[in-house]
């Protein structure tokens, strides 16, 4: 899985680092790292994503 993480783009993974693993909040995030708390949330979001395709886990929207 680390190595899976080393792989995502920088911004995806600094955000995923730091509120998965460190345990930062997104205003600390932000913060730190001098974005917007709403950047800081759809990086995450976009780190899930990623690592779901890599993995091949597949999601389902209601209908």
């Amino acid at each position: 899985m680390i190595k899976l993480i080393n792989t995502m783009p920088d911004g995806y993974r600094l955000v995923f680092n730091m509120y998965v693993i460190e345990g930062y909040k997104h205003n600390e995030i932000a913060e730190a790292l001098g974005i917007t708390e709403s950047t800081s949330k759809t990086q995450l979001m976009k780190a899930r994503n990623y690592l779901k395709n890599k993995i091949g886990v597949k999601t389902y929207e209601k209908v």
